[in-house]
């Protein structure tokens, strides 16, 4: 039996409990009440606002900065349009209106209305970008609702399709990166290796948005600004450049390279057939695009260091020195040359088919006779062309660090013939490698700098990105007599009766030497020997020869070095000009 005083206490503590539970509920009904009713609208507002986005601010790309110190890529401010269709009273007007203004392709309108029909209204739609202020000003002063413009930068390639390969691109990349409309990378060349340098820090807006993704306004203590990128200097000097693109582009395809021999440095390096990196972001930037990827001439290819080539007589520099350093002959000795030479049960021509008579180094290399040569290779042997090749830097790569294409191409031995061809080496071999023919493939960069290094008897290495460091190369140990025996034959080569001659430069006194080749890209049959062998201009343009040069000047004191290759330009004339082009530039003004 409970207490009656126990019980009554209970009782007063249930009632107060009950009492104060009532209040309690009574309070949270009316403020429910309040906030349902009353302060709907306001705490609608406040539970939309739940969200933010980040919007990726682009900083200005650095500079890409020339030789002589001026800009040759840089980005410039751009405007982007868009329309948000929600925000239009008349969409059809407001489209047509903006494509009228910019005079938009079809193509383009039916690419917006695409766009627009697949996104959410209050979702931007992109109208057209890289568009300077001036054209813009009058259609955003009309302040059409729906439509906006947004500031950006795009990229200016000051020399155009003379560089392209060099520098390279930017673009968008291959996976967007969500809420940043202007984001672009470099794609190739130096744009893509330096990216990290020139690119800069991307800073930050966050946009407070509600529940539907609309924005509502702008968190501003969490706004961290861009950070510009940083230059790049590279050694190009543009004059030097333009001289050697214009002049490629007369013979439709080749590539070209001049060198400070003092330094190093890399004056010029152009390819040809290029392209305008300056359309990739216009209207019609993706049309143009696919027209480079379809084409067969590769106009995105480095060919001064991605194209692969049979040196031709330009190799007989490494051939006289490698034989003089062997003392296998003299400057003296004379080899007649009667147009061909018989060496087992085979004839190996010379190109003269009179041939030259009796030639002596000097001769020999001023006319480029290939008997000559013939019998020098086969005196020495493959292994110490192939060591003196190497010495002078072929089969080696200067650039991979920054184009990952560049090829190191073939110096053929007895080991490497039998391991990729399957059969032995034999004397057949070593012949027509003294004249730069058979297996052995070189491109335009090692050229140029087997001409440098042979001007100077100095390690010569190329570079392309500027260092304030003076270079000091090292001896390449050739007896310095034996390089002036092979200098002299180089001088005379563009003096009266040399291969080059008609391409000879004086320029206060300065003068330039150097040595032809022809690459051939057919073979030449018997029979057709005998009934008469078929002219270049007789032939296909794909089936003419290639033409190569390399030279250096002044002859006196060597400073700059150069190589030039013209595609099945059948012989060596337009490369010796365009190289002749380029030194001239050079020892006018530098």
């Amino acid at each position: 039996m409970i207490d009656t005083e126990v019980a009554q206490t209970f009782d007063r503590r249930s009632a107060l409990f009950l009492a104060g539970g009532a209040v309690l509920t009574s309070v949270l009904v009316l403020r429910m009440l309040q906030m349902q009713v009353f302060d709907f609208k306001d705490y609608t507002k406040k539970s939309e606002s739940n969200s933010f986005r980040i919007q990726i601010n682009m900083p200005q790309r650095g500079n890409i900065i020339s030789g002589s110190g001026n800009i040759i890529s840089r980005d410039t401010q751009t405007y982007r349009i868009y329309i948000i269709p929600e925000e239009s009273d008349n969409l059809d007007n407001l489209v047509q209106t903006v494509a009228n203004h910019l005079k938009l392709k079809k193509k383009s309108i039916d690419r917006i209305w695409r766009t627009i029909k697949k996104q959410r209204s209050f979702q931007p739609v992109l109208i057209g970008e890289n568009h300077n202020w001036n054209k813009l000003a009058q259609l955003s002063a009309k302040n059409i609702p729906g439509l906006h413009i947004y500031n950006g930068f795009s990229r200016v390639y000051e020399m155009g399709p003379a560089g392209a390969q060099i520098f390279g691109y930017v673009g968008e990349p291959k996976k967007p990166v969500p809420n940043a409309p202007f984001f672009t990378t470099g794609i190739s060349g130096l744009e893509k290796q330096f990216n990290d340098i020139l690119s800069g820090t991307p800073g930050q807006t966050v946009m407070l948005t509600n529940a539907l993704g609309r924005i509502t306004g702008e968190d501003k203590s969490q706004h961290i600004p861009s950070q510009i990128g940083s230059d790049l200097k590279i050694t190009i000097k543009e004059n030097v450049q333009k001289i050697l693109y214009d002049s490629l582009v007369i013979n439709k395809a080749g590539c070209g390279v001049a060198l400070d021999i003092v330094s190093g440095s890399m004056l010029a390096m152009a390819s040809t057939p290029s392209f305008d990196p300056n359309i990739f972001e216009k209207d019609d930037g993706e049309e143009y695009i696919a027209s480079l990827l379809s084409d067969i001439a590769k106009p995105f290819m480095n060919k001064t260091i991605e194209g692969l080539y049979p040196p031709g007589s330009t190799f007989k520099i490494i051939v006289a020195l490698a034989a003089l350093e062997a003392g296998a002959i003299t400057p003296t000795e004379k080899i007649f040359c009667p147009g061909y030479w018989e060496y087992g049960n085979h004839k190996y021509h010379c190109w003269e088919p009179k041939g030259h008579g009796w030639e002596d180094l000097t001769g020999a290399l001023k006319h480029s006779c290939d008997v000559y040569f013939y019998q020098v290779a086969l005196r020495i042997g493959i292994d110490a062309i192939k060591e003196m090749a190497l010495k002078l830097g072929l089969n080696q790569k200067y650039l991979d660090g920054i184009f990952t294409n560049e090829m190191a191409g073939i110096l053929p031995d007895r080991h490497w013939k039998e391991k990729n061809i399957g059969y032995n080496w034999v004397h057949g071999d070593t012949i027509i490698s003294g004249i730069g023919q058979g297996y052995t493939l070189t491109n335009c960069l090692q050229l140029a700098t087997m001409m440098a290094r042979v001007a100077s008897n100095k390690k010569v290495t190329p570079h392309l990105i500027f260092s304030e460091k003076n270079q000091k190369f090292k001896t390449l140990g050739i007896q310095q007599k034996n390089i002036k025996h092979v200098l002299n034959g180089l001088e005379q080569v563009t003096k009266k009766g040399g291969t080059a001659a008609g391409s000879a430069i004086n320029v206060n006194g300065k003068r330039m030497g150097g040595k032809t080749g022809t690459s051939q890209v057919r073979s030449i049959s018997k029979s057709e020997r005998q009934t008469g062998v078929l002219t270049n201009d007789q032939l296909k343009w794909n089936l003419r020869n290639h033409g190569l040069f390399v030279g250096y000047a002044p002859t006196n004191n060597p400073k700059y070095a150069v190589c030039v290759i013209t595609e099945h330009s059948g012989g060596s004339g337009p490369a010796a000009r365009t190289a002749a082009n380029m030194l001239k530039e050079l020892l006018t003004n530098g």
